[in-house]
């Protein structure tokens, strides 16, 4: 059985906050993207930018015990629900704001710390309990189920957080001594394989052009991305490998109660990227979820 050392706070913290960072501008770059090419090409060529980046990063650096992976079974099944966390969460762009999106995605911690507990042996407190039930009221004030026109294009940014959470508790409890990278290319194959799948489905459909607008980032099939486009991909491959190795190694070394609640960081950098960008701020019931969803996380961290 291999043993795991924790690192330290700072360490998380710092592997957290690149990570952050790095994912919330790929993430801004998909929803730019979304108004050109699908989800599924988007995968597709992003990935096949990373697989050949870990090879030369593995290469170069000598990192081959890091490509070994002891479980592929389950590094298989987490490509799967990665795949399926982010295409809920990149739909769910394309329908809301960037920070509106990124508050109901970011539900996940809620759910990671709530697995830890169930399945792996963490600590429940009374204190972690309250967070829990003040982060889910948090998601509440930025739905908005109330409301004249409640925010349900959330949903899938909800479900999408669900996938996501199964996926890191997996990582930490069935993929602690696995290599980083080799988990990470298992997860771009995964990406490939599922993408190629959907858009030979959707080439042999031939939808309608009035079909296809309905939902373009979901039901287009392929269409020859031109000029800036490919570095713009190209960069997003770039962030995401570096933003996610770090993530996986932060979930590999840390307790996922400690650990989950440091991926709140995301939200001011979306909200900034929301404000910077497209110039639009979250209103204050929004503001106020996300408050409570922080105040959840840092709870839990100091409980831990």
């Amino acid at each position: 059985m291999t043993t795991r050392q924790d690192a330290s706070i700072g360490t998380l913290v710092s592997l957290m906050l690149v990570a952050l960072i790095l994912l919330a501008v790929q993430d801004a770059m998909a929803k730019v993207l979304g108004e050109t090419i699908s989800i599924w090409q988007f995968h597709l060529i992003r990935s096949i930018f990373v697989i050949g980046m870990v090879g030369i990063y593995a290469w170069i650096k000598g990192a081959h015990r890091s490509l070994v992976v002891g479980h592929p079974g389950w590094a298989i099944l987490r490509g799967v629900l990665m795949y399926a966390a982010f295409l809920l969460f990149y739909l769910s762009l394309t329908l809301a704001s960037f920070s509106q999106a990124a508050a109901a995605f970011f539900t996940m911690p809620l759910y990671i710390t709530l697995l830890g507990i169930i399945f792996g042996g963490e600590r429940a407190s009374k204190a972690r309990l309250g967070a829990l039930v003040a982060g889910f009221v948090g998601v509440l004030l930025i739905v908005r189920p109330w409301a004249d026109e409640p925010a349900f294009e959330l949903i899938y940014a909800l479900a999408g957080a669900v996938c996501y959470a199964i996926a890191m508790a997996m990582t930490r409890l069935k993929l602690t001594g696995d290599g980083s990278l080799g988990v990470y290319a298992i997860q771009s194959l995964v990406y490939i394989q599922v993408s190629i799948f959907a858009i030979m489905v959707l080439d042999l459909m031939a939808l309608s052009p009035e079909t296809t607008a309905i939902m373009p980032f979901l039901l287009t099939g392929w269409t020859m991305p031109e000029g800036a486009l490919w570095w713009i991909l190209l960069a997003t491959g770039i962030a995401h490998l570096a933003g996610s190795i770090a993530l996986i190694r932060a979930y590999q070394t840390g307790e996922g109660g400690m650990v989950a609640p440091l991926e709140y960081m995301y939200l001011p950098v979306a909200t900034a990227i929301d404000i910077a960008y497209w110039g639009v701020s979250p209103s204050l019931s929004t503001l106020a979820g996300m408050a409570l969803i922080a105040g959840a996380g840092i709870t839990i961290a100091r409980s831990g």
